[in-house]
This record gives structure tokens, sequence and C-alpha cells, in this order.
């Protein structure tokens, strides 16, 4: 009898532990917060932005989400792939963006030495990769120890949203969306954040450009919150004949598209319409309706895999495009395609 109280007693003791530590280094980040170029490039007056600009979006997956993969999330069984499927899983992603050379880059779930990428610092490979580029970073998931699943759990977890540039911004912020998920869930879960780069332009004026990644598991709200949120900050740029160019993984269908019965139906991950009626009517939504920029990972790649639109962009109306394509690469890298953007006059 008291061995098993002794053995409850530790269970209980360690549980406490693993719950302090938690707390004590629960991720806080603050409504706004100021990052830091991590290229490593001089610094100096900042150049103006070129008229013709190309703009490439993507969720990378951490490299972790090739064809190969399904996820325990999403209905799937698997946690992580291999470390050599990793690695070549980025590599191809460095060789994609090279392909296409963009001015500007937006990623989203890029890792930073998180275990479920074998500690991989992928924003030190694309920082040696792409020397001539600026680089931000802003955290949306950051944990000491994810728990789940609780047979092989994720463990650390450092990840967030990145912007590359060739041009050097004149300031970068991290926006904290307001949605978040219930206590204690939110100390092991993503803190969705805004990314903002300013830019100066050619006629003195100014131009915001901003990598996105919107909730994806809604446990009530989150997503309105967030695109309400980004509707009154838009607004306010519009309000001051700022121009904006927002783009990445919205975890929402936009306007016009028509998901399938698939696509809604599924109880782990379930695609909804972006309310646009939230952003208050200050730009467009464009995007590629040619091709799907996203799977689901309930299966890995092939012929059964649920198909849909989540990555496109948010532009001002005085933003001209020339063009908006999906490049289409199977899902071979990531559970995402590749959005390319081509304006000639900003």
């Amino acid at each position: 009898m008291h061995i098993v109280l002794y053995v409850l007693a530790a269970v209980v003791a360690i549980f406490l532990v693993f719950l302090l530590t938690a707390v004590i280094t629960d991720y806080r980040p603050t409504e706004r917060e100021v990052l830091q170029d991590r290229s490593g490039l001089s610094s100096g007056a900042a150049e103006a932005l070129p008229d013709s600009l190309s703009i490439l979006c993507w969720n990378i997956g951490y490299g972790g989400l090739g064809d190969d993969m399904d996820f325990f999330y999403d209905g799937g069984t698997q946690v992580r792939t291999s470390r050599e499927r990793t690695l070549a899983n980025i590599d191809g992603i460095i060789e994609e963006i090279r392909r296409h050379s963009p001015d500007i880059i937006l990623l989203q779930e890029v890792d930073e030495c998180s275990r479920r990428t074998y500690r991989i610092n992928e924003v030190k490979m694309l920082q040696e990769a792409f020397p001539d580029y600026h680089i931000y970073l802003a955290y949306n998931y950051k944990s000491l120890f994810v728990p789940i699943p609780v047979k092989a759990p994720m463990g650390r977890v450092a990840s967030g949203v990145v912007l590359m540039s060739r041009i050097e911004p004149e300031e970068v912020y991290r926006w904290q969306y307001p949605s978040r998920f219930p206590w204690p869930v939110s100390m092991f879960n993503l803190k969705r954040c805004l990314l903002t780069a300013t830019f100066r332009l050619a006629d003195g004026g100014s131009i915001v450009i901003g990598n996105t990644h919107n909730t994806a598991y809604d446990t009530g709200g989150m997503r309105t919150a967030e695109i309400r949120w980004l509707g009154e900050l838009t607004s306010s740029l519009a309000s001051h004949g700022t121009p904006f160019i927002i783009g990445g993984d919205w975890n929402q269908y936009p306007p016009e598209y028509i998901p399938g019965p698939a696509e809604t139906s599924n109880p782990h991950f379930t695609t909804v319409a972006l309310d646009t009626a939230l952003l208050q009517g200050t730009g467009r939504i464009v995007w590629d309706p040619s091709t799907k920029t996203l799977r689901h990972l309930n299966v890995p790649y092939g012929p059964e895999s649920v198909l849909t639109v989540t990555d496109y962009f948010y532009i001002s109306p005085t933003v001209h495009v020339d063009t908006i394509r999906t490049i289409d690469l199977s899902y071979r890298y990531s559970d995402h395609q590749p959005v390319l953007l081509k304006s000639s006059t900003l």
C-alpha cells in the first residue's frame, strides 16, 4: 500500500513540476514587438522598392510535411517524418525559391531548432542560402514542451512566420492577434501573429507588406477576432493613404471559391469561408482559381487526397497585379503549394 502511495505522490509531483515549468516558460508576446534583422547585412539608408515587384508566399510545413506524411492532429497517424526527408524537403524548398528569385519571400511554419524537425535551424539555413536577403522571424508557436501525442510528444517547438527581402524595410513588427486558446492549452499551442514590414516607395510614400498565418483549429470566434483585427489595421493604413499587401496561409477559403463536400466535412480540419465583411472593404482578395494550394493531412498525398485553397493575398485597391499563380509541385515538399504574385505598378 505504501509503495502505491509513493508512486502516486511521485506522479503528482512530476506533473506539478511540469505544469509549473510550463507556466514559467510560457511564451507571452506583447501586442506589438519590433523585429530585428537576422541576416547580418549592414544597415544603411533604406532603398525604395522597385515599381516592379514579385512576392512568393509559401507555408513550408516546417519541412516535415512532404507528400509522404499524414499528421496525427488531422486524422492521420504520424508525428514527424525522418531527419533525412526533412533536410531533403528544406533543400527542395530552397531550390524552388531560388528558381523564381522573388524580391520578397513570405514563409509560414519555419522551425528554429524544434524537436519535430530534429533541432534543425531552418532560419539559419535560409540565411545561408539567401545571403543577400534581409530576414525577419516572428514566432507564433513557442513552447518548451508540447505533451501531445502522449506516446510520442512533439516536445520543444519554436516556429513562426518569416519575411525575406532584398530591399531593407524601414521598420518590421510582430503584431499579436487577439485570438487565444484557453488556459492551460494556450501554453502548448500557437499564438498567432501578423508580421508587417514597411518599405519606402520611389515617390516618397510607403507600403506595408504583411505575412499572416491564421487559426486553423478554431475553439470559438478565433478566426473572426483575427480577421476583424486585420480589417481595423488595414482600415487605419487606408485612412493614411498607405497601400498594403498581406499574404499568407489564411486557413479559410477565398471569396467565390466553392468547396466540395470533402473539404467541409472533415471532423479534424474544416475549411470555412473568409468573412470579407470583417475587412471593412479596405482592399481586395487575389488568388489563383486554377490550382489548389493545400492538401488535408489525414492521409499521405495521393489520388484520394482532399485539396482546397487557403493561400492568397489581400491587397489595396491601388496595387496593380500583373499575375498571381499557384506553383504546382504536387505537394512534394510541403502540404501547401507556393503562390507567386507579380506587380508592375506600386
